[in-house]
């Protein structure tokens, strides 16, 4: 292709020895002066260097290949060879990728440092200390110990880079996610430990000020709400910080490291979003699922103590991530919070006969009607809700001769009689949509104001949302379930 593949513009040795007796080459020191190489992955995903091995023309030629009909000599030993060091000066790579949706390169520049020793006769592991420039103000730095004639073997390598630009990674945030990079630095620390084929990696990776730009068509982007992930990672200081772990079986003829970190990084960050209260709850040492959800008691809109704390601990979580915004939906359950409801406004309208007024410590759904004070206005609502019912004829039913003596007078049963009142002015209670949903905003509304309430968090961060029915697990609490944004 006319381009440099591989130089240097001095190769020194300092000491070198053979010994042809024992098939033995050793060398002290091998010095590299500005050593340069060029590796490229090609549209169709094969790379330069693979065209480099020539076809065996002769294993396709029709003619017989030739026999040596020579006499077996004496069988000859497999040589050996050490070397001591290998030195770099001011050496260099470039790297392209045009396999991509945008082509991606990277230069590292600059490149010094040694590997020491290699010997083709011991499993010994070779020393690795490299360090470089990436781009225009990066650093990468790699140290450890590879087995170089055997790296599936015994490996354990360092790899530390610093100061990156995340904008150049913008054609692999497009292939795999969809979404340019507008502008954020990166600092990896990655170690891949391998030890008879398996892998064990971590990965440190810690951004900074990282906006997402626009999004870019890509075939094998995976959907995934990019924007939400980010606003729960970055921290007040605008700072991404993330262990990521990953292994495999380098062995397997399938395996690819990109796709075993991206595979690794895309579950986590679906973790994250689908499960976001349980990072913000580790971010104050209450990790849980259920830390974004509310519990309230059929009919009522006040928030119990343990859900104060819940609040409180939340709010100091959501000023450790200050992109998010919380959405609150309130919640009813048509089956748990219409019996309740009704009763609600029963009671209202006895208290409003016997002008009191309403009594908030009743607020848990005590049953208080049954008193006798209640009586005269419980008859005189049936008599205008039920006209064609004579309440004699409900006082009838609860009259009753007791067991053991049959001779006595009948005897009425008051308390039987006022509940036998009440729970028939109760079913004729009139609560529907409006009240059901009015009860829902309250909820929310609710959580809002207790939100706002510790000072940590501004109104334009604590957002409702529209109202929704859902079912109770336990036909007594309804849980409304907090979300969160990225606006």
């Amino acid at each position: 292709e006319n381009q440099p593949l591989l130089s240097w513009t001095r190769l020194g040795i300092e000491q070198f020895r053979a010994d042809t007796a024992a098939a033995r080459a050793e060398i002290s020191r091998i010095g590299l002066n500005e050593p340069f190489g060029r590796i490229q992955v090609k549209a169709d995903r094969s790379t330069n260097l693979a065209e480099l091995v020539a076809s065996d023309t002769a294993a396709t030629s029709d003619e017989p290949a030739p026999v040596d009909e020579a006499a077996p000599g004496p069988e000859q030993p497999e040589w050996t060879f050490v070397v001591s060091l290998i030195d770099f000066e001011n050496g260099g790579m470039d790297f392209s990728d045009l396999s991509l949706p945008l082509p991606f390169e990277v230069r590292i520049a600059e490149l010094n440092g040694s590997v020491t020793t290699i010997d083709s006769s011991s499993v010994e592991p070779a020393a690795v200390r490299l360090e470089g420039q990436v781009g225009d103000y990066g650093l990468a730095r790699i140290d450890g110990k590879l087995a170089v004639f055997d790296p599936l073997a015994n490996t354990d390598i360092t790899m530390e880079f610093r100061n990156l630009l995340m904008s150049d990674l913008s054609p692999y945030s497009i292939e795999f996610a969809g979404r340019r990079i507008d502008e954020g630095k990166l600092n990896l620390d990655l170690e891949y430990v391998i030890d008879d084929s398996q892998l064990a990696g971590q990965n440190a990776i810690v951004v900074s000020d990282l906006m997402l730009g626009a999004e870019v068509e890509s075939p094998n982007a995976v959907s995934l709400p990019l924007d939400l992930a980010v606003a729960l990672l970055k921290d007040s200081n605008g700072v991404i910080d993330i262990d990521l772990p990953v292994e495999g079986d380098i062995g397997d003829p399938e395996f690819r490291i990109g796709g075993v970190i991206w595979k690794a990084f895309t579950g986590l960050l679906t973790k994250i979003v689908t499960a976001p209260f349980a990072l913000l709850g580790n971010l104050v040492g209450g990790g849980t699922e259920d830390f974004g959800q509310f519990e309230f008691l059929a009919g009522r809109t006040d928030l119990t103590p343990p859900e104060l704390e819940k609040i409180a601990k939340l709010s100091e979580a959501l000023q450790q991530r200050p992109q998010l915004v919380v959405e609150i939906g309130g919640v009813y359950d048509i089956a748990v919070d219409t019996p309740m409801l009704q009763f609600f406004r029963l009671r209202e309208t006895v208290w409003e006969r016997l002008g009191r007024e309403p009594d908030e410590s009743g607020d848990d759904g005590s049953d208080d009607m049954l008193a006798a004070e209640y009586r005269g206005v419980l008859e005189a609502l049936h008599r205008e809700r039920f006209p064609d019912t004579d309440l004699e004829t409900i006082r009838a039913v609860h009259r009753s001769v007791p067991a053991d003596d049959p001779e006595a007078e009948p005897r009425f049963d008051e308390l039987a009689y006022a509940a036998d009142l009440r729970d028939r002015l109760l079913e004729s209670e009139p609560v529907g949509a409006a009240e059901l949903n009015a009860l829902a905003q309250a909820r929310a509304t609710a959580i809002r104001d207790a939100f706002l309430a510790t000072g940590l968090l501004t109104e334009e961060r604590v957002q409702l949302a529209e109202p929704a029915a859902v079912e109770s697990e336990d036909d007594e609490w309804v849980v409304l379930e907090l979300a969160v944004a990225a606006p």
